[in-house]
């Protein structure tokens, strides 16, 4: 990538890839996926950020069950330096400080992947794009759960193609360079 780029890591929490009621992604593959392109970002020093919803940690204090889904996946968990902003109304940038992270460091692309296709991803691509960043998905790096219509894969199949309409270049993991 000619620009100074970052990974966007959308969601991606223990729980969204586990067995419990807070599962949101049926895929198997997206997981390894996104540490592939994890790797990939630090070995080349881009800015990585790890964007999770926000939570009422005064409702749900550190322990707890809820408290405990909202943690992310320990094969993703950021190292010193990578910031976490947690996110509002499955919007990464809206109060959260992320363009301003962006904006310091010089970023002019933006690498998105994670958890889930038709919510927080679609909108932090649409947002991105938006706000003037030039836009890469990674196309095998995200994931949702089946809908009662569509199995999970076709719901991200879809997203790929209806996001690279116009609001984001569309890449597989191993083709994408920072």
């Amino acid at each position: 990538m000619p620009h100074k780029s970052a990974l966007l890591l959308i969601d991606m929490l223990a729980s969204a890839l586990g067995g419990d009621a807070f599962r949101n992604c049926d895929d198997a593959s997206v997981l390894p996926s996104v540490v592939r392109l994890l790797g990939r970002a630090r070995d080349a020093g881009a800015l990585v950020v790890h964007v999770v919803e926000d939570f009422d940690e005064a409702k749900y204090p550190p322990g707890s069950p809820v408290w405990k889904a909202y943690q992310i996946h320990p094969a993703v968990a950021p190292q010193s330096g990578e910031p976490v902003v947690r996110q509002h109304r499955y919007d990464a940038f809206l109060d959260s400080g992320l363009r301003e992270i962006l904006d310091r460091k010089g970023v002019e692309t933006v690498v998105v992947a994670g958890i889930a296709s038709p919510w927080c991803v679609d909108n932090a691509v649409r947002r991105a794009n938006g706000l003037g960043y030039r836009v890469i998905l990674a196309k095998d790096a995200h994931g949702c759960t089946d809908s009662k219509t569509l199995p999970a894969a076709t719901i991200a199949q879809h997203h790929n193609e209806i996001l690279a309409a116009c609001f984001a270049e569309v890449r597989p993991v191993d083709e994408i360079a920072f």
